[in-house]
């Protein structure tokens, strides 16, 4: 028997596969130290993934599995591990993503308390086993606070997303680019803020029109011809024309998604934004974010200071490196420097002037600046690309700014109903 679970085809394909991309991610997350076998791979995961997960008896174990067993017995008994299982269960992605982690992690348990280098493969059949036992649960306790970070990034990555539109599975060719950010303090700090964002994406509905293209919702009495339904031609014919004359035909609801340009944030992040604000403008930011997965629409987002800094664009089709520079970018932006609001909304007219989305497009200013308007030339420049305009004051006042807006929002307290308003803004 390969492994030491029951009730696992070793030998099936899709096995593993499982067991390979464990082992693949961990090479690569490891620069290639990471040289376990692709049956301890199998049982980490299936241990990760399982409700349930049964070893066989160990009367039935090889002599050459026996620390194999000891080290899943292990695993699975753990208190630690009871709580990964929440991220885990029934989700291969974060199954994948964290057994990876554990070998390597193991690994460097293993290296450390051997005294040895740490190119030496990974091999649990030269290890006593209370340094065995030991090395897994130091593992599980670096995995755990992984875990949580991960569930966050899988939460941004899937929140608006209905079946059939998008996948986060794609991020397993990323993997290590993940785990590393899992592990980032920064990262962390930010997922904290996750937190923040309210359950909105059930509270919008792409935006859509009648048309006779559409896709069928349905039944409804009207004189549209070009929807009517067949039957309506049984009809006599001065009977079918005082039909449409009152407006009375039987005619297919159909209904077309609008074309609506990107959904632009532009965030300060100058000295004055520090401490609750920034983190408060970042949740919102996040939850305009899960509001454009929703609704299929590019998502734009920039902070600017005295002079805008990197832009961050999100495609509608949701490419898993571009929420993965999206997140590294949110977590890497302090607030410092001063305030230029007019030099931010030219340049955001800019990119979405040059962008390749049709329809109208927003721009959501969130600024606690009390910084002078060109507003001749911002109102020009909104204007010419078509561009509706929603300021977001935090504690502050701006008369430039409340003119040129289409909506403008105060926000007195940094609350999850604050976030709120400015999503259904």
């Amino acid at each position: 028997m390969p492994g030491v679970l029951k009730g696992i085809r070793y030998e099936d394909p899709l096995v593993i596969y499982r067991g390979e991309k464990v082992l693949e991610i961990a090479r690569r997350l490891s620069k290639g130290v990471v040289k376990a076998d692709l049956d301890l791979a199998i049982d980490t995961y299936y241990s990760m993934y399982l409700p349930l997960p049964i070893l066989t008896p160990y009367h039935n174990i090889p002599q050459n599995k026996v620390k194999n067993y000891l080290l899943i017995n292990e695993l699975i008994k753990s208190n630690d591990f009871r709580d990964i299982k929440r991220y885990t269960l029934v989700n291969s992605f974060v199954s994948t993503l964290l057994s990876a982690s554990f070998l390597q992690h193991l690994h460097e348990e293993l290296t450390f308390s051997k005294g040895v280098e740490g190119n030496e493969p990974l091999n649990p059949e030269d290890t006593d086993d209370n340094t065995l036992k030991k090395a897994v649960n130091n593992a599980l306790k670096h995995v755990k606070e992984e875990g949580e970070a991960l569930r966050n990034i899988e939460k941004m990555l899937s929140d608006g997303i209905e079946a059939g539109k998008g996948t986060v599975l794609d991020l397993e060719e990323s993997a290590e680019d993940v785990l590393r950010m899992a592990r980032s303090a920064d990262v962390k700090r930010l997922l904290e803020v996750i937190s923040w964002v309210p359950k909105i994406v059930e509270r919008f509905k792409r935006r859509t029109t009648k048309s006779s293209k559409g896709e069928l919702q349905g039944y409804e009495l009207g004189s549209d011809v070009e929807r009517l339904v067949p039957t309506e031609l049984i009809y006599p014919k001065i009977y079918l024309n005082m039909k449409i004359s009152e407006g009375k035909l039987l005619l297919y609801d159909k209904l077309l998604p609008e074309s609506q340009g990107p959904l632009y944030v532009l965030v300060d992040k100058s000295g004055s934004m520090e401490g609750d604000k920034i983190k408060w403008a970042k949740a919102t930011a996040i939850a305009l974010f899960m509001r454009s997965r929703k609704e299929r629409r590019d998502y734009y987002i920039r902070f600017f200071d005295g002079s805008p800094h990197q832009l961050v664009r999100i495609s509608k089709r949701l490419r898993g490196n571009e929420v993965l520079s999206f997140i590294d970018y949110l977590a890497r932006v302090k607030s410092g420097g001063g305030t230029d609001i007019t030099k931010a909304l030219v340049t955001a007219c800019d990119d979405i002037k040059f962008g390749s989305s049709k329809g109208i497009s927003d721009i959501i200013l969130i600024t606690d600046g009390e910084d002078r308007i060109s507003e001749h030339l911002v109102r020009r420049k909104l204007k010419v690309v078509g561009v509706r305009l929603v300021t977001v004051m935090i504690m502050g006042e701006n008369k430039d700014l409340r003119n040129l807006s289409n909506k403008y929002l105060r926000v007195i307290k940094l609350s999850q109903k604050e976030i709120i308003k400015v999503t259904e803004a």
